[in-house]
């Protein structure tokens, strides 16, 4: 099921996705207002974390991607590495 998301999400940021297809050059700045991108975030969550809580990151992620958000560089994605 994670491979079946994460190749859906690599043919839609190869084919529709502002930010990451050929429609990136009209947006030389970036289209989501956030680091990285909804659609790599969401790939990265699912990858990380598993489909379940991937796509609970994802949804959060998308809600808050809007015009009255403020731009930010947000990692919640990433695995934390436990130390030992």
């Amino acid at each position: 099921m994670k491979k079946t998301i994460v190749y859906i999400i690599n043919i839609y940021q190869k084919t529709l996705s502002p930010d990451h297809s050929w429609r990136a050059s009209r947006y030389p700045h970036g289209f989501c207002r956030h680091y990285p991108s909804c659609s790599e975030y969401t790939k990265r969550a699912v990858e990380n974390h598993g489909v379940l809580k991937g796509l609970c990151l994802a949804v959060v992620r998308v809600v808050s991607c809007n015009p009255f958000a403020q731009p930010k560089i947000d990692l919640s994605c990433e695995k934390v590495l436990k130390n030992g």
